[in-house]
């Protein structure tokens, strides 16, 4: 008998185990694919006499269903209620048998990050009973479980990919990253509206309550105006955060005064740019097809390059300032230190989406219902791009 602390240990005597035995029989919770250990499984398929596999949270990796559909002899579980939860793993010959029994899935994580603990209970630690009972124990699961055909494999796929962004939220992983920080260790990720709503009127640098009409009246040129090329030149100067004699205080939330070629096409009425905005819709939910129209409108308005994710989230934290924060150079630092983005000096366009956009979204001030209260329905309006308020560091 032996304990197995180690995502190393439990990995290598896994591997030492499905080579050296001819049958093989297991129930877990969940599998993951892309592992060494799923890949030597499956060279040694013939070797599996039954197995469970659980799917519950849509933990389990599409790609293991479709790696067994028609399969008799590995089954998965999807009941709705209950979870299945068992990590027992049964490895035998006619001459003896090796048991891996413990809090360990066949999953990733299990070998290579979690802490898990395994025990290694072999024949020669006891009777042949307790091989037996580990057998009857699995074979009480398969009567519980379901072959996977071909349809019901591309269903769980594709609920899958719905669920995916929901389930790496809830593991701090956005854009396939671990945050540098817990959630719980972050100022802005833990604040519920009423801890948010009092923190960003205390702005020590612009004021609250000029950030919300600059914020009011850009919304109202949207409202007036179809497309952002149908305003007149000083809104698009403002909305694009340089000088405007429109819009005071124009280059808070962002200043793009010193962006060129950005500033030229804002001036000659580039209809890229206004392509761009129409991709996003003035009201009701932003999806990510929303934004990644937008990215591609926003990147062909610039034939010789220059753009770039300070200039283009500007735009859109201006037209819907409750889904989209301005990351510059004035606020980027501050931000990826509180909510634990990595090198925050390389986000791009998609890691924008991922990792600020779907994290932000995941606050408790961000999902917070509307506020009857007229100022902090304001406020609420524009809850995103309002946290330049908070990480904003003057030059």
């Amino acid at each position: 008998m032996k304990l197995i602390s180690t995502n190393k240990g439990f990995k290598t005597t896994f591997l030492r185990l499905i080579a050296q035995y001819s049958n093989i029989s297991f129930g877990v919770a969940w599998a993951s694919s892309g592992t060494e250990v799923f890949a030597a499984l499956i060279t040694h398929r013939s070797k599996i006499r039954s197995a469970v596999i659980g799917t519950h949270f849509y933990q389990t990796h599409p790609d293991v269903l479709d790696e067994f559909v028609g399969s008799d002899s590995v089954r998965f579980v999807v009941q709705p209620t209950g979870v299945f939860h068992p990590k027992v793993y049964l490895f035998w010959d006619k001459h003896s048998w090796a048991v891996l029994i413990g809090s360990a899935n066949l999953t990733a994580g299990a070998f290579k990050v979690n802490t898990e603990l395994t025990t290694l209970i072999t024949s020669a630690d006891t009777n042949s009973s307790f091989k037996d009972e580990v057998l009857e124990l699995i074979a009480g699961y398969t009567a519980d479980a379901r072959t996977i055909n071909l349809d019901e494999a591309a269903n769980y796929r594709r609920i899958w990919e719905l669920k995916r962004p929901e389930l790496d939220c809830l593991a701090d992983q956005y854009g396939g990253r671990e945050a540098g920080k817990p959630a719980i260790d972050s100022t802005v990720m833990s604040m519920d509206w009423a801890t948010y709503f009092a923190r960003i009127q205390q702005d020590p640098i612009h004021g609250f309550n000029q950030r919300i009409s600059l914020l009011k009246t850009v919304r109202k040129a949207f409202e007036k105006h179809a497309h952002f090329n149908d305003m007149d030149v000083q809104i698009r100067r403002g909305i694009a955060g340089v000088k405007s004699s429109f819009l005071p205080n124009s280059e808070w939330f962002g200043s793009m005064t010193g962006a060129g070629v950005f500033r030229s096409l804002v001036l000659q009425g580039a209809p890229g740019l206004s392509l761009a905005l129409d991709k996003i819709p003035l009201e009701g939910a932003v999806s990510r097809a929303d934004y990644d129209g937008f990215v591609e409108e926003y990147v062909k308005a610039f034939a010789n390059g220059r753009h770039g994710i300070g200039t283009a989230t500007r735009l859109l934290a201006m037209k819907r300032p409750d889904t989209f924060l301005c990351v510059d150079s004035a606020n980027r630092a501050k931000l990826a230190e509180d909510v634990g983005i990595p090198r925050p000096d390389q986000i791009d366009y998609a890691r924008y989406w991922d990792e600020v956009v779907l994290r932000l979204m995941a606050a408790p001030w961000w999902s917070a219902p509307k506020p009857e209260d007229p100022d902090e329905l304001e406020a609420w309006k524009g809850r995103a791009a309002m946290l330049d308020a908070i990480f904003y560091v003057q030059r």
